[in-house]
C-alpha cells in the first residue's frame, strides 16, 4: 500500500476528521500493515493483545472456544472492516475472550494497541468509535449464545446454510462438514448426521467440501418447528 493509498483508506475512518494534525501525522507513523496466510492464528490463547486492525484484504473469523476444544463462530469481518476485538486490553468494556483466526489470506492496516489506548485516551471521537464496534460485537455474542441455547442443532445448520448462501450470493456453501461443525460450536459427527438427514428431504445436496442448498424455502421451515 503506498502512502497516498494509506492516506485514502484512513481519510474515510469515522474520526480521521477529529484528529489533530499532530495525531494525524502520529498515526501514520504508528500504523503498519501486516499480513496473516489463510488458518493462522490472529489472535490465540496465548498470545499478547494486538491492536486495532483494519482489513485491507481477505476473511477474519472471530469465535469462542470452550475448555474441550470445541469453538463457535461468532462473526466474520471481511475487506474494508475494523476488528476491534484484538485490540481488547485497551476496551474495558470487554470482558470476554474470544480468538481470531485468517480464515483466508488477510492483509491487515495494525494500529499497535498501546498507541490505539492514548488514541482512545485523547480523543473522544476515537473511543465513540471504538465502543460503538464494541456494542455491535457484543450482540454478535449475544446472538451466537442464543443459537447456542435456544435453537436445535438442525435449526442451527439450516440457519447458518441461509445466511452463508445470501452472504454469497450462491445457493452453493463451499464448506467441509467438519468446518461447519465448528462454525455452529458442534461435533462433526452430530452435524453429519443433520446434513444427511436435510439430503434425504431434498433440502440439500452434499458433495467433497460443499454444500448446494436445493430448497430454500424447506430449509426456512426447519427455523419455525
Amino acid at each position: 500500500m503506498t502512502i497516498e493509498e494509506l492516506n485514502h483508506f484512513l481519510e474515510r475512518q469515522p474520526f480521521w476528521p477529529h484528529l489533530a494534525p499532530k495525531w494525524q501525522d502520529e498515526l501514520l507513523r504508528q500504523v503498519r500493515q501486516v499480513r496473516y496466510e489463510s488458518g493462522r492464528p490472529v489472535i490465540s490463547e496465548t498470545s499478547d493483545c494486538l491492536g486495532m486492525l483494519f482489513i485491507l484484504s481477505g476473511t477474519l473469523r472471530i469465535y469462542l472456544q470452550a475448555q474441550d476444544g470445541r469453538q463457535i463462530t461468532i462473526y466474520r469481518l471481511h475487506g474494508g472492516e475494523p476488528c476491534v476485538l484484538a485490540a481488547s486490553c485497551a476496551l474495558s468494556a470487554i470482558t470476554f475472550d474470544v480468538l481470531i483466526d485468517a480464515e483466508t489470506d488477510c492483509e491487515l492496516l495494525l494500529l499497535p494497541s498501546a498507541f490505539f489506548a492514548r488514541l482512545m485516551k485523547e480523543n473522544i471521537y476515537v473511543e465513540a468509535f471504538a465502543y460503538r464496534l464494541t456494542t455491535e460485537h457484543f450482540s454478535n455474542v449475544m446472538g451466537a449464545m442464543e443459537r447456542i441455547f435456544f435453537m436445535t442443532l438442525e435449526q442451527r445448520v439450516a440457519a447458518f446454510l441461509i445466511d452463508e448462501s445470501a452472504e454469497l450470493g450462491s445457493a452453493l456453501v463451499p464448506f467441509t462438514q467438519e468446518k461447519l461443525a465448528m462454525a455452529i460450536g458442534s461435533a462433526r459427527e452430530a452435524v453429519s448426521r443433520t446434513l444427511n438427514q436435510l439430503a434425504r428431504e431434498g433440502c440439500v445436496s452434499l458433495s467433497r467440501g460443499c454444500i448446494r442448498i436445493l430448497d430454500k424455502n424447506r430449509l426456512y421451515g426447519k427455523l419455525s418447528l
